[in-house]
């Protein structure tokens, strides 16, 4: 990895945004394709469910990371070394926009539930927010909504919610030069060598 990332030029916005979509949508294949390859075997193996779950994850927020990291560290060395303006929203504009998706998607979730959305929505929430059905099969069996308790949304609410938290925490972080590939990577945040 490279320790420094020094610019002469403010990233444009619109573009770090479509950099932001394009890892999501990145994740969504990826997603994607490991839960078609496991969706026979997710049915019946809680361990199998909870595996595939947790590889999801690593593979959306994993990106969402990798991205945040990257423009945190760019942003950081373009104020201290090249007197850029400090933008202190960065952190919010990009866990608003990068997993807009998925905002949007949820909040057709539950209109959805509530009757006014027809319930075959379901099927196109689980394609479009692919690295949550393993969640979702933790919470129901079945692919209708009308399975899915108030728990459930709840549940599929929270880890939605992952996306921008990851996002907002690292930039955070790294900003602020905590060294966070340490912290998630290594045991006891250890310096790398």
């Amino acid at each position: 990895m490279a320790e420094k990332i020094i610019s002469r030029n403010k990233e444009n916005f619109f573009k770090r945004c479509c950099k932001g979509i394009g890892y999501w949508l990145v994740g969504s294949f990826m997603c994607f394709f490991m839960c078609s390859a496991m969706v026979v075997l997710m049915k019946s193996v809680l361990m199998l469910k909870i595996f595939v779950a947790l590889c999801t994850s690593a593979i959306m927020l994993g990106l969402f990371f990798n991205w945040t990291y990257y423009s945190a560290k760019r942003d950081r060395n373009a104020v201290k070394f090249h007197n850029m303006e400090y933008d202190r929203f960065m952190p919010i504009k990009m866990a608003l926009v990068a997993p807009i998706v998925s905002y949007v998607m949820l909040v057709m979730l539950y209109m959805c539930k509530l009757g006014a959305i027809q319930e075959s929505f379901f099927s196109i929430y689980l394609i479009c927010d692919m690295w949550i059905l393993p969640f979702v099969t933790l919470f129901t069996g079945e692919r209708v909504i009308s399975a899915v308790s108030w728990g459930g949304m709840l549940g599929i609410t929270l880890v939605t919610l992952l996306q921008p938290a990851t996002i907002y925490l690292t930039y955070v972080l790294t900003y602020n030069d905590v060294d966070v590939v340490s912290l998630v990577f290594y045991k006891n945040g250890n310096k790398r060598q």
